[in-house]
């Protein structure tokens, strides 16, 4: 789908006076944004149920932010209507063919005017201070590119609250190199980001839970040809353009019902792997080369492992050959090639 097809249906930019024109996803011109102001673009698809209460998250921030630009992509539900019910002049309601969530996400970049930009998607939910605390930290130094955040995640059935946040189920994240940042339970990664980042566990590529100096992102979208884990591609590319900082504290609200693109946890690590091969075209210095291969044959590891739990020993075992073309990282090959063995018993004796 050609995103020029995107069209301004409900209320404009405050001050705009009117609708606003057709917006274009391609690449945007060069801009360091209205100084000081924050977009938050909210991509949604059949979201009706959920997204009023993911704007009311946004309009109760204790730190307003100065466009809210909601991207449908061609919903089929009464999306547009609850949408419609919210009086708010900055909020902008764009609706666009059915195109899949990169686009719609590339198509609230090219019309982001804010300095700073902020996802959120339809589903979750923003606790009151995180514009605040990201903006903070964000603001504080010119040279970074982004922050991140902890977040918490609840079940959409029961409302339970899961019982360990993201940065209790991954550690790592809580020992990164950093020193102290601007305030309270924030710090500043030390070194190069990227190359910290992408060695952990889990990487922290949760847009919903970040944001952004649009002047440092400027003219980088989504990759539509990723159907999931298209925002782990796109992040890891922001964490090559400066300093990362990162907030202790859960500040969003991740909902988990039937519909997540994520709910099937047994194939993601597949999806992260064509992700991070996706990548690969990005990465051109030697130390992110070096960061990156490492990263890419543990991913190859991680897929055949769970491939071989799941008794596709055939893929496995060709998933797991296809490391070998990635240089570096002997010792762990050696070590990934046990743990597929461990996987594959597993799965015979699990039948």
């Amino acid at each position: 789908m050609n995103s020029q097809n995107a069209a301004v249906t409900n209320k404009a930019f405050a001050g705009d006076g009117g609708v606003s024109a057709p917006v274009s996803a391609g690449p945007s011109p060069t801009r360091n944004g209205l100084p000081g102001t924050i977009t938050v673009i909210v991509p949604t698809y059949n979201c009706g149920r959920f997204i009023a209460e993911s704007i009311q998250s946004i309009l109760a921030q204790t730190l307003q932010p100065e466009e809210i630009i909601v991207v449908d992509d061609g919903s089929t539900d009464d999306t547009e209507q609850v949408v419609g019910t919210f009086t708010d002049p900055r909020i902008r309601y764009i609706r666009q063919q059915n195109a899949g969530v990169s686009v719609a996400r590339n198509t609230g970049l090219s019309a982001a005017r804010g300095e700073y930009i902020a996802f959120l998607d339809a589903d979750d939910r923003w606790r009151p201070t995180f514009l605040e605390k990201l903006h903070g930290v964000v603001s504080h130094d010119s040279k970074l590119v982004c922050a991140f955040a902890n977040f918490i995640r609840f079940e959409q059935d029961t409302g339970k609250v899961m019982p360990r946040d993201q940065f209790k189920l991954y550690p790592h994240l809580r020992h990164l190199p950093a020193k102290p940042g601007p305030i309270n339970g924030s710090h500043v990664l030390q070194g190069d980001a990227f190359c910290a980042l992408v060695a952990g566990g889990e990487i922290p590529s949760f847009t919903q839970a970040m944001m952004f100096r649009s002047r440092l992102i400027d003219r980088l979208r989504f990759n539509p040809t990723l159907r999931i884990c298209q925002d782990m591609e796109w992040v890891l590319q922001t964490f090559m353009r400066g300093p990362v900082a990162f907030i202790t504290e859960p500040l969003t609200e991740v909902r988990r019902h039937d519909t997540n693109a994520t709910r099937n946890y047994q194939v993601m690590a597949l999806h992260k792997l064509n992700a991070l091969r996706a990548l690969e075209p990005h990465v051109v210095t030697p130390a992110h080369q070096t960061a990156y291969r490492d990263r890419l044959v543990k991913a190859h590891i991680d897929a055949a492992f769970n491939q071989s739990q799941r008794g596709e020993l055939g893929p496995a075992l060709k998933t797991f050959s296809e490391s070998f073309r990635v240089k570096g990282s002997p010792l762990r090959k050696v070590k990934g090639a046990a743990r597929i063995t461990l996987g594959a018993f597993t799965s015979l004796f699990a039948r």
